[in-house]
């Protein structure tokens, strides 16, 4: 299996829904489990081999790079690099906006450091196969009602408006193709909606592969979110080792 060595980890948002803890505290530094849910992410990556990091900050992005340097310190062998963002650039934006730090024909992650998951990003290596792209998506039913993408024969076949009970929710987990950025416009965008669903019937190099997972998966983007995936993740991350204590 290839490794994928190269990633990104979006941590811009404003985190309006978790005011006012956010007014003082970046949404990706929100303790899950006594731990930063940025580190959560940062954690998964390193394990499936990733070497290079790019976080993208926006608001109070001084305490994201602030965190970024400590994390560079406890991982020694990553590159880490904060690409700020002076505008919200969205999903799409921020990956077009580090298309010169990319590592041109190398696919990389991109991973939503407010969403946690017991999947294993590697796996979506063996999921993507020939396909532009990856995504882990999930039917847990606490998120019935993001049940958006739309799957045929595990490919992405659109992208609704509102729910279908037939429908996926997107787990915050892609695995990309070097060609995305390029796809991409310049300013703000989303990856899905412009970097891969105006492409998907142009052959099957651009089609976007769905791996579901049947594991703990949890968005942490409310309150409510929160205090549920500390609910729902207690069996899961009591099972884990401790990260602060020596291998």
């Amino acid at each position: 299996m290839t490794i994928v060595r190269q990633a990104i980890v979006l941590a811009a948002g404003e985190g309006r829904r978790l005011r006012p803890i956010t007014l003082h505290t970046p949404k990706p530094l929100i303790p899950f489990y006594g731990r930063p849910l940025l580190d959560w992410a940062i954690d998964k990556l390193v394990a499936a081999g990733v070497s290079r990091i790019a976080v993208n900050a926006h608001h109070l992005a001084d305490a994201i790079a602030v965190h970024v340097a400590a994390l560079a310190a406890q991982h020694p062998k990553v590159a880490f690099t904060v690409s700020r963002e002076d505008v919200l650039l969205g999903t799409g934006g921020a990956v077009r906006n580090l298309r010169g730090w990319l590592t041109p024909n190398e696919p990389f992650f991109v991973i939503n450091a407010d969403a946690v998951f017991a999947a294993i990003p590697a796996d979506l290596i063996a999921a993507r196969g020939l396909a532009a792209a990856a995504l882990l998506v999930t039917r847990e039913p606490t998120y019935a009602a993001e049940r958006r993408l739309i799957v045929r024969d595990d490919l992405l076949v659109r992208l609704d408006e509102a729910s279908d009970p037939a429908g996926f929710t997107f787990c915050g987990l892609t695995l990309a193709d070097a060609g995305l950025p390029d796809r991409l416009p310049d300013g703000p965008s989303c990856i899905l909606r412009q970097g891969f669903l105006p492409f998907v019937d142009h052959g099957p190099a651009l089609t976007v592969a769905c791996l579901e997972t049947h594991a703990f998966f949890a968005d942490t983007g409310t309150p409510e979110a929160l205090i549920d995936a500390h609910i729902r993740g207690r069996d899961w991350v009591g099972g884990l080792p401790d990260p602060r204590l020596p291998a």
